[in-house]
């Protein structure tokens, strides 16, 4: 009798892996909602509130959903698979730099299924810049830094993806970041993907590493503003060194550092600056090409607020904005997902009293009317945490701060958690669609 072919054994390993995973991740999904769903109708969330509307809370689509479709089969082919790099940005002002939300979402991520964790992704030394920095890595530097914000209209400066940079013209500088491993998901990383200007005349980087046997690879595109080095074993802190070693470099810009691996999962990139809005966004020349370079597979776009907080909000121009960037990303990177998230509730100060800001609904109006007319899925917030006016009640219950903009820590993890919730619920639905076709009806 003859053996089977070694090609097809593997195949039929392959198969039988495949149909593994999937059995038990509708396990995962069946006793989330057959064990906690008894005394909690939303088996992803920690703890419930009265005031949030979660039958609501899941994705928009106003228009056509392939994009997102596109994203989910990616996330088919690492669960089943164990294949693959998913590549996630969100972007937004300081809901988002402080990496809370983002952070939280991460978190879920990579922990709801093996293997998901993938790399820590693209990072700011906000700290540099004099600005808060994220709460899961540390940073510190010497020399003399100065730095220029997308908010900031009085300077004219060239700034990329992370709307933020930093120059130095001290002849010996430096920037340590060391990623918190105590009480968050532990990354390391073995490639270093530095965006920066594009210069031949900037300072030479150098890797200061712990270990002195260590050798790595320097890389440079110098024409797309791109310095890549390759370490030959992983790290979870280091330092670079910006020296000058030619007498005709003047210093140093950098826009932003990618931590990578190799291994498959889910990058989260987290993009934010204190104070962004759609215009801020718009000033960065360089953002379809850093784009271009991370290829997201999903874009989460939570900017918004600030534009809102305006004495002259104005819905056209707002749309007119929104549509220029979400045009630049699908230039740079066609087919990608892009979801929209709608405002939290608000409230502006006038000579020491707040009064509610009615424009959070202009906003989510606006957004629907976005996805609509350019296919893109929309997360409504405002309406899932309340609508109009619920910022009080989170604020009473710890979740929002006095300023009844910003969320606590406790309130920006609850985010974090219902926007985890409605990816998810909305992935189990691909998912019942794609293996349960004839029985399963939306």
């Amino acid at each position: 009798m003859n053996s089977m072919p070694v090609n097809y054994i593997s195949y039929l390993e392959m198969v039988f892996q495949t149909c593994l995973n999937a059995l038990w991740l509708m396990v995962y999904v069946s006793l989330s909602y057959s064990i906690w769903g008894q005394v909690n109708d939303y088996p992803y969330m920690g703890s419930t509130y009265p005031f949030i509307q979660y039958q609501k809370n899941g994705l928009i689509f106003p228009g056509d959903s392939s994009d997102m479709q596109n994203f989910y089969k990616k996330l088919d082919q690492l669960i089943f698979q164990g294949k693959g790099k998913i590549n996630i940005v969100h972007m937004g002002g300081s809901h988002v730099q402080a990496d809370i939300i983002s952070g939280r979402v991460r978190e879920r991520l990579s922990n709801f299924y093996p293997s998901n964790k993938g790399s820590r992704g693209l990072v700011f030394p906000y700290k540099v810049a004099g600005t808060n920095n994220p709460y899961n890595y540390v940073v510190n530097s010497t020399g003399k830094w100065e730095s220029c914000k997308n908010t900031q209209r009085d300077k004219f400066c060239q700034l990329g993806l992370t709307g933020i940079s930093v120059t130095t013209r001290d002849t010996s500088s430096s920037i340590s970041i060391s990623l918190k491993t105590d009480y968050y998901q532990a990354y390391d990383f073995n490639h270093l993907r530095i965006f920066h200007k594009a210069d031949s005349s900037m300072f030479s980087v150098i890797p200061i590493l712990p270990d002195t046997n260590a050798t790595y690879l320097i890389k440079k595109q110098l024409d797309k503003g791109i310095t890549d080095i390759y370490f030959d074993r992983y790290y979870q802190q280091l330092t670079l060194q910006f020296k000058k070693t030619d007498s005709l470099q003047w210093g140093y810009t950098l826009f932003g550092i990618q931590l990578e691996n190799e291994d498959p999962g889910i990058t989260y990139h987290a993009i934010g600056v204190n104070g962004a809005s759609t215009s801020s966004y718009l000033r960065c020349q360089l953002l379809p090409v850093h784009m271009r370079e991370i290829k997201p597979d999903l874009v989460i776009m939570g900017i918004g607020i600030n534009d809102a907080a305006g004495k002259e909000f104005n819905p056209a121009v707002f749309e007119n904005n929104y549509r220029k960037l979400i045009d630049s990303i699908s230039a740079a990177s066609p087919g990608t997902a892009i979801l929209l998230i709608t405002n939290n509730d608000s409230y502006k100060k006038y000579r020491r009293k707040y009064y509610v800001n009615k424009n959070g609904l202009v906003v989510r109006e606006s957004m629907l009317k976005l996805a609509k007319e350019m296919n893109l899925a929309v997360w409504d917030f405002f309406t899932v945490m309340g609508g109009l006016e619920s910022m009080e009640i989170w604020m009473k219950h710890g979740l929002g701060k006095s300023d009844r903009v910003h969320f606590t820590i406790p309130g920006y993890k609850l985010m974090g958690d219902l926007l985890f919730e409605a990816l998810l619920k909305h992935y189990e639905y691909h998912l019942k669609r794609m293996y349960q076709p004839a029985s399963y009806k939306r």
